[in-house]
């Protein structure tokens, strides 16, 4: 009886925990122009403007360019051009002709936004702040994803941010009017910028955009838990674009597990933009998926997303970002990786169904469906896959006092157990005695990481489609004693162990290890491997 109170417990303080969950960042802003603590007495566009060009793109010049493109956004909207002329706070009575061009990739104009504010005015809470020295001023640059372009599917839905900088460009004068050009550069992008006619390192803050999403998250943190004793999510599976797409630089999945979402990699994503060499080789996407389903489901779902989004992005297969892409996976995550690189052959299909593919009856949808869930092709882009404390043979947690109540708890996606209503209604004794739970509305995430679930016992033994190259990190918590004995917490070090990888790491963490500096240093390591 203890055991069951303690367990309840733990399942009420989740769901408490959900109720008020916490994102991961925030931002304050400490100045605006006009307001006592700003450090500047101008507060009109032209007089702002005089002080940019003091000392183009440099210390108080670039902080009060960061203003004009606020003051811009507000006063003249998606304008390109315009002309400022002189106002009482100007010291000079210079014309100034103001041009935005967009000319190439990651480029922006200012009516993309719908927020354009100094970086330097606000204070980021909750995530370590990464910047770069270099000329120009960087953004905050904010956008909502009304879903104009199709693609925005692709980009979360909460803002559109981006890693902004602005360079302003002085151009010839003609008696008392002075052209300037103004750009808007993504420095996930752009490593540098060339500024009359010297090519110099371009400013960038590489954490201010991150934050501004991710403050926006409360209902993303809520949906962690509570999504998962709801037949209906709140949100449904989705690959997201953390960035815009170069077709020149790898990418890099990050898929989080039970109990999770995208939130859960804040801090690693965040650390591996502040480094060169990973910006410059890799783009980072991001998988949600609800964690009450199988993960053979949502790993489904992800191959379809996957797919479509490459064709969306390279429609002729032919940028080199689209031929090699890493997944990072954490837990549950883990296990929907495999079967982007899995060639299930026909074991799941014999473990689960009496009677073959082709003798079931079937509408034409559910028969697609159906069959991309148990004869799925392998996805020969994956080439390296990073395995963070995941239970490829399931966990003992799933079938202990805890464990157990979850599972009368969690409610599987109403789409899934609708499906798997479809076929079994249509089908009667077509699933085998393993599988039957399927037909009965009991297949749920925490069931399916049993080690006696007939998935995990088939799925870390079948052979990689392609050749990729697997790395598992391992938490043992630091404790002394046989390491084939030892667990994270959730974990047994037999489930997370698998032969034949590339590399295994041991480190003393337990399994919430994500925000480790020892665990960054890893993944970082690893992804820099050619």
């Amino acid at each position: 009886m203890r055991q069951l109170a303690t367990a309840a417990a733990l399942i009420t303080m989740a769901v408490m925990a959900s109720s008020c969950a916490m994102i991961p960042a925030k931002l304050e802003r400490s100045h605006f122009v006009g307001a006592a603590n700003c450090p500047f007495e101008a507060e009109t566009l032209h007089s702002l403007i005089e002080i940019s060009l003091e000392d183009p793109n440099e210390g108080r010049s670039a902080h009060a360019l960061g203003h004009v493109l606020e003051m811009w956004l507000a006063q003249h909207g998606s304008q390109t051009s315009g002309t400022i002329t002189p106002d009482e706070l100007s010291t000079r009575d210079t014309i100034y002709r103001v041009r935005f061009t967009a000319n190439g990739p990651a480029k922006f104009l200012p009516g993309y936004f719908d927020e354009l504010s100094p970086a330097v005015d606000f204070q980021v809470k909750r995530l370590e702040r990464f910047t770069r020295e270099g000329v120009g001023t960087p953004m905050k640059a904010l956008r909502e994803n009304r879903g104009e372009e199709s693609i925005e599917s692709y980009y979360p839905p909460e803002a559109i941010t981006r890693e902004v900088t602005a360079v302003i460009h002085p151009g010839a004068r003609r008696g008392k009017v002075q052209e300037i050009s103004i750009e808007l550069l993504c420095a996930l992008y752009h490593e540098d910028v060339v500024v009359e006619g010297t090519r110099k390192p371009l400013a960038a803050d590489y954490t201010v955009a991150l934050a501004a999403l991710l403050e926006r998250t409360k209902g993303l943190a809520r949906a962690e838990v509570g999504d998962l004793f709801r037949r209906s999510p709140s949100r449904d599976p989705q690959l997201f674009m953390m960035e815009p797409y170069d077709p020149n630089k790898e990418v890099l999945i990050m898929i989080h597990g039970l109990l999770s979402s995208p939130l859960t990699w804040a801090e690693l994503t965040n650390d591996l933009r502040s480094d060169p060499e990973i910006r410059e080789r890799y783009q980072i996407w991001q998988y949600l998926y609800n964690t009450s389903a199988p993960a053979l489901y949502s790993g489904r779902i992800l191959r379809t997303q996957y797919r479509d989004l490459r064709r969306q992005l390279d429609p002729g297969q032919n940028d080199r970002a689209m031929r090699s892409t890493t997944l990072v996976t954490h837990s549950m995550g883990g296990i929907v990786a495999r079967s982007l690189i899995t060639d299930p052959g026909d074991a799941f299909w014999k473990a689960g169904f009496t009677q073959s593919f082709e003798s079931l009856t079937l509408s034409p949808d559910d028969r697609a469906a159906l069959k991309e869930a148990f004869f799925w092709r392998p996805e020969p882009s994956v080439k390296r896959v990073i395995f963070i404390a995941v239970p490829h043979r399931g966990s003992k947690f799933a079938d202990n006092p805890v464990g157990r109540i979850g599972r009368g708890l969690v409610k599987p996606p109403s789409q899934f157990q609708a499906f798997y209503d479809r076929v079994s209604s249509a089908n009667p004794g077509a699933f085998t005695e393993a599988y039957a739970d399927l037909g009965k509305g009991k297949l749920d995430s925490v069931s399916a990481l049993s080690p006696e679930q007939p998935t995990l016992q088939i799925l870390p033994d079948l052979p990689l489609g392609y050749s990729v190259s697997l790395h598992s990190i391992i938490g043992d918590r630091g404790r002394s004693g046989p390491l084939e004995e030892s667990s994270d917490g959730i974990v047994e070090y037999w489930s997370s162990h698998i032969d034949h990888v590339d590399s295994e790491t041991v480190i003393p963490f337990p399994h919430e290890m994500l925000h480790e500096e020892e665990l960054i240093e890893e993944v970082k390591r690893l992804l820099k491997l050619r």
